[in-house]
C-alpha cells in the first residue's frame, strides 16, 4: 500500500527537475546569443607597412587597451600586415592609455591629421615591433604602440614611441630601434604606413 502523500512528492520532484532543465536551457540560449553578438562585433582590423621591395612585420604584444565591453581576439601577422581582431568602439580611456608617456612629437597617424593627438580610440597594442626587409636589414622597435582611431566613417591608425621623433608638417617619423632605425611616412591611406630603414 502506497504511503499517503507519495504521489505529491513524486510530482514535486518532477516539477523541480523540469524547472531546472528549463533554467539550464534558458541560460544556454542566453549564452549562445551573447557569444553570437560578440562574434558579430569582432572585426578584422588590418594595418599594413609598405616599403621598397618586400618586408615582413611582427608585433610582440606586451599589453593592450580596448573600450570596455568590446570583444578582443588577439594579434596575428601576415607578410607586411598586422591583424588585430577586436571590436570597434572608441573611448577616451583607450586614447589616454595610448598617449601616456609620449607627446605629439612621438607619434604619426596614417590619415586625417586635424588632431595632433587622438582624443578617442577603438583599441591599442603595446610591445615590440619588428620589421624585416628583403635587403636583410631588421629593425626591432621596443616599447612601440599602435592604435586605431576614428574620424567620420573611417578608422585610421596611430603609432609611435618615446624613442620616435615626428615631423607633422612632413608626415614623417624617425624611430631609434635595434639593428637599424626606421623611418615612417604617412601615405594618406587609413590602413597603410610607408616604412624604410633609416641609418
Amino acid at each position: 500500500m502506497r504511503a499517503a502523500g507519495s504521489h505529491t512528492l513524486v510530482n514535486l520532484r518532477t516539477t523541480h527537475a523540469h524547472t531546472h532543465t528549463e533554467t539550464m536551457k534558458t541560460a544556454f540560449v542566453t549564452l549562445l546569443f551573447a557569444s553570437l553578438a560578440a562574434a558579430e562585433d569582432l572585426k578584422d582590423n588590418w594595418i599594413y607597412f609598405d616599403t621598397n621591395g618586400t618586408a615582413k612585420v611582427n608585433f610582440t604584444v606586451g599589453s593592450h587597451s580596448i573600450t570596455g565591453g568590446e570583444p578582443w581576439g588577439g594579434v596575428t601577422e601576415q607578410g607586411n600586415g598586422i591583424l588585430i581582431k577586436a571590436g570597434r568602439k572608441n573611448s577616451a580611456g583607450v586614447a589616454a592609455a595610448f598617449v601616456n608617456g609620449i607627446s605629439v612629437a612621438n607619434v604619426l597617424v596614417t590619415n586625417h591629421v586635424i588632431d595632433a593627438l587622438p582624443h578617442d580610440m577603438n583599441f591599442a597594442i603595446f610591445g615590440n615591433l619588428t620589421v624585416s626587409f628583403s635587403t636583410g636589414e631588421t629593425a626591432v622597435c621596443n616599447n612601440f604602440r599602435v592604435g586605431q582611431g576614428h574620424y567620420t566613417a573611417h578608422n585610421n591608425w596611430w603609432m609611435g614611441s618615446a624613442r620616435c621623433e615626428s615631423t607633422p608638417t612632413t608626415q614623417k617619423m624617425t624611430c631609434l630601434c635595434e639593428g637599424t632605425n626606421l623611418e615612417f611616412h604617412a601615405e594618406g591611406i587609413d590602413e597603410r604606413m610607408y616604412v624604410l630603414p633609416s641609418n
